[in-house]
């Protein structure tokens, strides 16, 4: 931090893409996975350890059409997590997507997410052994 103000960087999240890939497919999320920007960044004073933003329409009309959500991940937690870890973090980020994908985000009071507030382990521990 320079100055008082915090500093982020960011990055694209290939592995991270590639992991939301595998969950997406394994729980079949049923998402269009090329309409969802991944990144990591470091910086963040949040204490989350990922997060989904939906892009308002007017920043997809200026910056991507095609991008309607962003997945962050928080590098400074996200990757100290067990492979688990990362892959249940996943699943609840790419949860508050809706299969519509017009934009919204679900919330945590959504039934999806009473589905996996108990962490499907032995779907975890399967994918975590071809990764």
């Amino acid at each position: 931090m320079k100055g008082g103000i915090n500093i982020m960087k960011f990055q694209y999240a290939d592995d991270v893409k590639e992991l939301a890939k595998i969950v997406n497919e394994k729980f079949d999320l049923k998402l269009n996975l090329e309409r969802i920007a991944f990144i990591r960044s470091q910086g963040s004073r949040s204490k989350a350890i990922a997060r989904t933003l939906m892009l308002p329409s007017q920043w997809r009309f200026i910056l991507s059409p095609s991008i309607l959500y962003i997945v962050e991940v928080i590098s400074e937690k996200y990757d100290n997590l067990t492979c688990e870890e990362k892959v249940y973090v996943i699943l609840h980020e790419l949860t508050h997507i809706p299969n519509s994908m017009k934009g919204g985000l679900r919330n945590h009071n959504h039934p999806h997410f009473r589905k996996i507030k108990k962490p499907p382990y032995k779907e975890l521990k399967e994918i975590c052994k071809h990764i």
